[in-house]
Order: C-alpha cells, then structure tokens, then sequence
C-alpha cells in the first residue's frame, strides 16, 4: 500500500486524486498485508478493506473523521490502535481470527458491531462490551460462544 499505488487506485475508481478530499476509500480485495500510508486520506469518513491479508489494525491516527471501518475477512488476532476514532460508528470484524473483544470501550459513538465467524469462546472474551455504552447493533453469531456465562452481557444489552 504505497501513496503511489493509493493515488493510482482513485484514479481509477475515479475518486479524488488530492487524498484529503476523499471520504470513502476502496481498498477491499487488493491483497494487502498491512495498513500503510494513508496519514493524508484525513477527510474519510468510510474505508473499505476486507478481504485483503490485514493482520493488524494500525496507522488510522489521522483518520479522525471515520464513521465507518470495513475490516472482515482479513487475518486480525487483536483489535487494537482504535483510539483516535472516536467518531467510528460502525466496525465490521467478521471472519478473522479475534479471540478476545477490547479496546472498544474507548469508542463514543460506537453503534454496531459484527465480530461473527471469530474464535470467541467464554464469558472472558466478550466482558468487554458492557464498556460499549453506545452499541445498540451486535452480530456474535458463529463463533465458539458455550460459557453459560454469557447470558451476563446479554442481559446487559436487552435493558439498555
């Protein structure tokens, strides 16, 4: 993901080639391994890029303004580096490899969620959504849920 190949793709998705003017990038199935390069796309407010071989989500701190973060199918052990989003809404999680939900808590605005067709397996792994004080929208479905524990989160989110 250099910033050559970055001005190149808006071009051809006739995007804008100035990169802060542009609020939506499409990055999705263009096989990229790692987030890179993106410190002047600071106008955008949704980024697509599943179905790449992300394995870290890293270098969004100049996206201040994101609304939107499409990271499904990709290689993701760890959801981390969110805290500069405090605008996000909307993050798509499913069919990577996330043990343990964290760090979202620290999100706002944080109003849905998918995080299907992960490795969450106990109570442990999902406490954490208690802290997402805004989430009205969560997918959790296939995953390895059996702890009967659980039904505490559940219980948490049908009273909100």
């Amino acid at each position: 993901m250099t910033k050559e190949s970055l001005k190149k793709h808006c071009k051809l998705k006739k995007l804008y080639i100035t990169p802060h003017l542009n609020d939506v990038l499409y990055l999705h199935f263009q096989g990229y391994s790692k987030i890179e390069n993106l410190e002047e796309y600071t106008g955008l407010k949704s980024l697509w890029l599943e179905n790449n071989g992300i394995q870290r989500i890293e270098n969004l701190d100049k996206q201040i303004e994101l609304r939107c973060l499409y990271l499904h199918y990709n290689l993701i052990n760890q959801i981390e580096n969110l805290e500069h989003l405090l605008h996000l809404d909307t993050i798509n999680l499913c069919h990577n490899h996330i043990k343990k939900i964290q760090s979202l808590g620290i999100l706002p605005a944080l109003n849905t969620l998918n995080i299907s067709h992960n490795k969450l397996q106990s109570y442990d792994d999902i406490c954490h959504l208690i802290e997402c004080k805004t989430l009205s929208v969560l997918d959790l479905s296939h995953n390895f849920l059996d702890d009967p524990a659980i039904i505490e989160v559940r219980t948490f989110f049908s009273v909100k």
